[in-house]
């Protein structure tokens, strides 16, 4: 996991160059007014923008995806995130669901965060993560990076 702010963005190209086409897209199509929507970046890597009410308790597993790293990236208000690290103790809620790339998980996460406006973090598939554990609603652009694309192995 990796949680930054757009203003860092420089930096973390140092490490990660191949997210330059993703925080161009944030820097240049992003704002308070893009509408809600699935936009298409390249082939591969795709954004979805929403607008989304806070989770009721009851609803808030954790969840985990194979085949994406989910960019999460905040245009407004928070977003409190639940987080823990994948291992073989997980018990499952919702088995894989492959078109949608998700599984849900019963644990409970280790830790939690606020993610604030301009601020995003980078889910890898071990992540799990709960998003939309708050009060108000967010708005926020969640790009889906093939894991190859970062260097990861397809399993």
């Amino acid at each position: 996991m990796l949680i930054s702010s757009i203003k860092n963005y420089e930096n973390i190209l140092k490490f990660f160059p191949q997210l330059d086409i993703i925080f161009d897209f944030l820097l240049n199509n992003i704002s308070n007014q893009t509408v809600d929507g699935r936009y298409c970046i390249t082939k591969d890597i795709y954004a979805i923008v929403s607008t989304s009410a806070p989770k009721p308790k009851k609803e808030q597993f954790l969840e985990a995806h194979k085949k994406y790293v989910d960019l999460q990236y905040v245009i407004s208000n928070t977003d409190n995130i639940g987080w823990k690290f994948l291992d073989k103790s997980f018990r499952t809620y919702k088995k894989y669901n492959r078109k949608d790339d998700i599984t849900f998980y019963k644990n409970k996460p280790d830790l939690f965060f606020k993610l604030k406006k301009e601020e995003f973090v980078v889910l890898f598939p071990e992540d799990t993560h709960i998003p939309l554990c708050n009060l108000k609603p967010v708005k926020k652009c969640i790009v889906k990076i093939p894991k190859e694309y970062l260097g990861g192995r397809v399993k």
